[in-house]
């Protein structure tokens, strides 16, 4: 499957999705809309926050810095099979030498299932390059079930390879060591869309790592699984929460879809202020940031087709002007790696082994010669 016929098929299916979503829904007890805003998880101390709410970085400024003083970033984007770039780039980074102890990790859909393996560190490099190979599977476009969706399935493709990967990445030996973490003053966030609230949303995954919870191993593979799900692509992941006694579900989608970097509401202002020590944002993109020329059709399709990967792209480029002019107002050092535009695109949505291996690659290279961008 080329990438513009899975655009044309998925662009068909969002349509028929929404046609067909009030005979899949109805038996959800859903959040009602005055409720959204007070609607909780459970637990002995705040788990979430409001993505766009500024008082973010006010509650959240509490960040050790490192053994050397200092306060490193690392935020990884969105990008679907692009993320074999990030994955490659930071063990490349390990192999250079030199790769920080990120004080703070921010994580965004492939972007969230990275994260945890970089905040951990480099011994945990060996999950990032298992996991990255099994999904190089060949076959994967075989589990695309368009006909289900035409009769009210909430997506196209199963998220149980996805499931099943992100399970790998953070068992629970990975979540007790990002409690060990959290606790010294380290902490990492992944992003969802809250699709009830219309509202990017941040999960403290050290929080919930060291909460009263039961469940919550599995409430972290939700949230990266949420973070991963591209509406219509892969189906919404629904998360138990309570408001005024009652017990509601959430639905929750690709991070991606509200912004394609976690922004830190608020700024670095309250992270770095009274800190002497030197302060870095690197930001690692799993995309083309450039524009990329090709010809293009005139016909509707052709025109969404070349249109909606505009659209995001430029969204992305937005987000990462504003994580830029964050992290200069701050006095933050800003650093950026993405893939370049000459990179040669996958052939098929889901990436053949052969293009993810060699992206991989030029990612494991990239990190190996410090390849970073100016802004």
């Amino acid at each position: 499957m080329t990438i513009s016929t899975a655009l044309r098929s998925i662009l068909a299916m969002v349509a028929l999705l929404a046609i067909s979503a009030c005979a899949t829904l109805q038996s959800r007890q859903q959040v009602p809309p005055q409720l959204v805003a007070e609607a909780t998880i459970h637990a002995d101390q705040r788990l979430r926050y409001w993505g766009d709410d500024n008082e973010f970085a006010r509650i959240q400024a509490q960040v050790a810095p490192g053994p050397d003083g200092d306060v490193d970033y690392l935020t990884l984007s969105g990008g679907g099979i692009n993320g074999a770039y990030g994955a490659g780039f930071l063990v490349g980074w390990t192999d250079k030498g030199g790769r920080p102890e990120f004080e703070v990790v921010t994580g965004i859909s492939v972007g969230a299932m990275i994260a945890p393996m970089a905040f951990l560190g480099s011994d945990y490099d060996a999950r990032l390059r298992t996991v990255f190979s099994s999904l190089t599977q060949k076959d994967n476009s075989a589990g695309a079930n368009f006909l289900g969706a035409l009769f009210g399935a909430p997506s196209v493709m199963s998220n149980v390879p996805v499931l099943d990967a992100i399970r790998k990445l953070v068992d629970t030996q990975a979540l007790n060591a990002i409690g060990v973490e959290h606790k010294q003053g380290r902490r990492l966030y992944v992003g969802t869309t809250n699709l009830n609230a219309q509202r990017p949303m941040i999960w403290d995954i050290g929080a919930i790592a060291i909460s009263n919870l039961p469940n919550r191993l599995e409430l972290v593979h939700q949230i990266i699984l949420a973070s991963t799900a591209v509406p219509g692509v892969f189906p919404p992941v629904m998360l138990d929460v309570a408001a005024q006694g009652m017990s509601f579900d959430e639905l929750h989608v690709d991070g991606g879809v509200t912004e394609q970097v976690l922004l830190m509401p608020g700024g670095y202002e309250a992270f770095v202020k009274n800190r002497s020590g030197v302060q870095k944002l690197y930001v690692i993109f799993n995309g083309v940031v450039a524009p990329s020329p090709a010809t293009v059709q005139i016909s509707s399709m052709s025109l969404l087709e070349r249109a909606v990967p505009t659209l995001l792209k430029y969204l992305g480029r937005s987000n990462l002007e504003q994580l830029d002019n964050a992290a200069r107002k701050a006095g933050l050092a800003f650093r950026l790696t993405a893939i370049p535009a000459d990179f040669p695109e996958s052939t098929s949505v889901f990436g053949s082994p052969q293009w993810l291996s060699a992206l991989y690659q030029y990612g494991y290279q990239a990190g190996r010669n410090g390849r970073w961008q100016s802004r």
